[in-house]
């Protein structure tokens, strides 16, 4: 019931997008690792597959912000996602110039909830940036995720071996979003 509401929301949400009365935008984070992600494996009937863990390698994480139209708003670090990181990525956005409400869609990520994430939402709000909440365990509501999908799966080479180079790789990537690589979200 949560998730058929949120999806006539997001909807509604996106009709008042298209008549350039507010923004929306679809919010998540993502990590980026120099190996391939593994997709699918098989095994014997009876066997236990088991997959050998790959050496730790540097990471890449990215927070993004893809509006309804396809721009997008990234930043990349490497190291861990923290809600300082996230706060500080709204606050970014909420001292942009702005003509009309911006609505942000947001999981329901540890880092995303808390007291201080409340008391910002406050301030945001007085900036005309609102964060709307997905029901929990909605990915097929954010937009976002299936642009980390094709990053992830399509648009990678795997051809970084250090942190500099995957770091290179992946800003390559986000700014190529829109022109180089494209999604048809139909």
């Amino acid at each position: 019931m949560a998730f058929e509401h949120a999806r006539k929301v997001i909807n509604a949400l996106a009709k008042l997008d298209h008549e350039q009365r507010c923004e929306l935008l679809y919010f998540d984070e993502s990590g980026f690792s120099p190996n391939p992600p593994v997709q699918y494996g098989w095994g014997r009937i009876g066997e236990t597959r088991a997959v050998e863990p790959l050496a730790h390698r540097p990471r890449v994480n990215v927070l993004g912000a893809l509006r309804h139209d396809g721009q997008l708003t990234w930043s990349t670090q490497q190291r861990p996602t923290t809600r300082d990181d996230v706060i500080a990525f709204f606050d970014r956005i909420a001292l942009q110039p702005y003509a009309v409400p911006r609505i942000v869609l947001i999981d329901n990520a540890g880092i995303h909830k808390g007291d201080l994430m409340e008391k910002k939402r406050r301030q945001w709000a007085k900036h005309g940036l609102y964060l709307y909440y997905l029901p929990p365990y909605s990915p097929e509501l954010n937009r976002i995720e299936i642009l980390w999908k094709h990053a992830k799966h399509f648009w990678r080479r795997f051809v970084a071996r250090n942190g500099a180079d995957l770091l290179d790789e992946i800003q390559s990537l986000m700014r190529g979003f829109g022109s180089k690589f494209t999604i048809n979200f139909a």
